[in-house]
């Protein structure tokens, strides 16, 4: 059931479908030109929008996930490998506090940690 405000009752049904129909050609017109004026695949891929791969359509998304893992894998595999704290301050890449020198950590001639 279609209803109409008060001022189309006075005007004939034709009319109503004509300017339905304008609509409906207007949005055709505007959505073939969107359609034509979007960028190529590898515009996409420039741009990080899509990734460049050779996979299935299927295995993408399990391509994803495999490399997010390999990712996280040497992400912590690096974090485990991290030199520690005095292992910085005895390579003198960290500054030892001056409070530390004081209390006789440090060697106070050439200020390096007494371990």
């Amino acid at each position: 059931m279609l209803i109409f405000p008060p001022i189309a009752l006075k005007c004939p049904a034709a009319f109503h479908e004509q300017i339905r129909s304008l609509q409906r050609s207007r949005t055709e017109n505007f959505l073939k030109h969107k359609i034509r004026s979007r960028p190529e695949r590898s515009e996409l891929v420039r741009m990080h929008i899509l990734q460049e791969t050779h996979a299935e359509p299927s295995l993408q998304a399990t391509q994803m996930m495999l490399k997010r893992a390999r990712l996280a894998d040497d992400l912590n595999e690096k974090l485990a490998q991290r030199p520690g704290p005095m292992e910085l301050v005895v390579k003198n890449i960290l500054p030892v506090e001056p409070s530390l020198v004081k209390d006789g950590v440090t060697d106070e001639n050439t200020g390096c940690v007494q371990i």
